[in-house]
């Protein structure tokens, strides 16, 4: 089985759909709010799971009602969190505000912005591959990242990449550091905006070209997201745009991460880039047509999904 390690934010969503936004001073009412466990790295842990994967989950929260709530929930689907840290300060929350399909979010950090190199157990950073998202939330680990990929690369493991939205814009403080970090990644996974900001393209930039700026300045695997209309993957050899699948969508947060969790997860299991990228793509179909971890598909459903379809699962 292979194993698969990520290094990153963990915290809880709260998720509240309204129809509108409430007016500065006013209120809306909601039909509903929920719970779930969140943050990209601990999202992208229990897909893996749930895949069927070794997944080993390395982060930090407080030891507080939000921070005891995510724990349990992944101890519950026994993804491995021995090596998350428990502090006396607060846990990271996001509210999720959902009108249909568009979200928005308000994020309070708490220990995923002051996690840092000291806080991990280096000898342990070893797997098929290391996954590291949220680069732009993690403030502690900004100019460590280099540090840990060679860490990394030197005890045999790949690394793969998600940057996620920078919350202040692309500014060049952020920007900077991953000009040296880019050319050491096996995998990249950006979404279209992202990598369009980071790479400093038009917006009128063509996804499979900016898929193949990727892998021009040293990324070895690119995959360029585009939401509902697919994927682009390119390597040296080859660029290849792969669809998503038509589902009816009740809630795309973490649709991002189960896509993650399907490509890497066929990537280390020996997938050609393109059945890893359908896999990814079935992970976040299945996952967009529920609400929160619990619609997280497992290794199953999406073999079932792709089996019904003539094409090649996990």
């Amino acid at each position: 089985m292979p194993k698969i390690v990520t290094i990153g934010d963990i915290n809880v969503d709260l998720l509240t759909p309204i129809k509108n936004m409430p007016r500065r001073g006013k209120q809306v009412i909601t039909n509903d709010f929920q719970m779930h466990g969140g943050g990209c790295s601990a999202n992208f842990s229990l897909s893996c799971k749930k895949l069927g994967m070794d997944i080993h989950l390395f982060g930090k929260v407080g030891n507080d009602a939000f921070g005891r709530y995510v724990l349990t929930a992944l101890d519950d689907n026994m993804v491995d969190t021995s090596n998350v840290l428990l502090t006396n300060n607060k846990t990271g929350v996001t509210e999720a505000i959902i009108q249909g399909l568009e979200r928005s979010f308000i994020t309070y950090r708490g220990e995923n912005a002051t996690y840092c190199l000291n806080d991990i157990s280096v000898p342990k950073i070893s797997g098929d591959i290391l996954h590291m998202p949220s680069y732009f939330l993690m403030d502690g680990l900004r100019y460590d990242y280099v540090k840990i990929i060679d860490i990394a690369h030197a005890a045999g493991s790949k690394v793969s990449f998600d940057t996620g939205w920078d919350p202040r814009g692309f500014i060049r403080e952020t920007i900077d550091p991953l000009m040296e970090i880019l050319p050491k990644l096996d995998v990249f996974l950006p979404n279209i905006n992202e990598a369009r900001n980071i790479l400093r393209l038009g917006h009128n930039i063509k996804p499979e070209k900016v898929a193949e700026d990727c892998v021009d300045i040293g990324v070895k695997v690119a995959v360029v997201k585009l939401g509902e209309n697919g994927c682009w993957v390119a390597d040296k050899d080859s660029v290849e745009y792969v669809p998503a699948f038509k589902v009816k969508a009740v809630d795309t947060t973490g649709a991002g991460d189960n896509f993650a969790g399907g490509f890497i997860s066929g990537y280390v299991s020996g997938k050609t880039l393109l059945q890893a990228a359908v896999i990814g793509s079935a992970a976040a179909a299945l996952k967009v047509e529920g609400f929160g971890w619990p619609a997280y598909p497992d290794r199953a459903q999406v073999n079932k999904f792709l089996r019904l379809r003539g094409l090649e699962g996990l």
